[in-house]
């Protein structure tokens, strides 16, 4: 077994965008079928590696692999803040190894408070998994989209905002949950990042940057000034600052910023934050924002 490299050494010239990158690699993909080679993606791999620990989790194992235990331990959150590993993992919600692939990518902190009714061993979550057949069919299903969640919950702010969001800068009003890939910095519940959290930056490389460089996609978006810090402290490469504390780009809230980072894959980081709120921008300042990127 063998596997192409998901991201390059160095930044690729301008001529191979990740359009061109990922339609060569399913060429590839094919090539290496025909002749029964395995050819083992990126996303596949982090797909196969959160399939093998859901169901070891679903049976009641407490172990973690020592580098999801390091990862795990990269948050020290306490009281009301902690995390805690009685809820299921949820390290990305959308369709990971969809063809064609998701249109989307945005990153979350983490999948938000434990709500043990839904995301317990034994809660509708778990069986839901379970007539799913696994944890990559059950993320793509839109389980924050559909009943019986939005029954219980109603429709989560979280997940609608980012499908607005996907909407308007796709400029496409029938795009659904299958078009948004969302991947969390930090796959185990807890109310809120209040505390440091310092995640293990060969860790985002493996199961979150490379991943993601596989998708067509030229930006991946992160909403929350919390983004900014992270980016930092993961060694990413600054490319823009727009809006508050940087270069006017004609956004009508004097109080969003934007800032951009290069990513290994020559995809770009968009990080955006403004007071208030840490969701992504309306219909409008997404509008004036895709100007200011192109």
């Amino acid at each position: 077994m063998w596997s192409l490299p998901a991201a390059p050494a160095a930044p690729l010239p301008s001529v191979a965008s990740t359009p061109v990158l990922h339609t060569l690699f399913q060429n590839l993909q094919n090539a290496c079928t025909r002749y029964r080679v395995v050819v083992t993606s990126a996303r596949h791999r982090v797909a196969s590696l959160w399939e093998d620990y859901t169901t070891a989790w679903l049976r009641g194992e407490t172990q973690m692999p020592l580098r999801l235990k390091r990862w795990y331990d990269s948050y020290s959150g306490v009281g009301d803040d902690a995390t805690t590993s009685e809820g299921m993992a949820e390290p990305y919600i959308g369709s990971l190894l969809a063809d064609p692939p998701p249109r989307m990518a945005v990153l979350g902190l983490n999948p938000g408070a434990y709500v043990p009714a839904f995301q317990a061993r034994d809660g509708i979550f778990a069986k839901e998994i379970g007539r799913y057949g696994s944890y990559r069919a059950w993320a793509s299903s839109g389980p924050y989209h559909r009943p019986p969640w939005t029954d219980e919950h109603g429709p989560n702010r979280f997940h609608r905002s980012r499908l607005a969001f996907t909407r308007a800068w796709l400029q496409d009003a029938d795009a659904d949950h299958s078009d948004l890939l969302i991947v969390v910095c930090y796959p185990w519940h807890s109310p809120k990042i209040s505390a440091k959290f310092a995640p293990p930056i060969e860790l985002i490389e493996e199961y979150v940057w490379q991943p993601l460089a596989e998708l067509p996609v030229g930006e991946i978006f992160a909403f929350g000034r919390p983004w900014n810090h992270i980016a930092s402290a993961l060694g990413l490469r600054p490319l823009q600052m727009l809006g508050a504390g940087g270069d006017g780009y004609g956004s009508r809230v004097a109080s969003r910023a934007v800032r951009t980072y290069g990513l290994e894959s020559g995809q770009r980081l968009v990080v955006e934050w403004h007071t208030g709120r840490a969701g992504p921008p309306g219909a409008a300042e997404t509008e004036i924002l895709r100007k200011a990127l192109q």
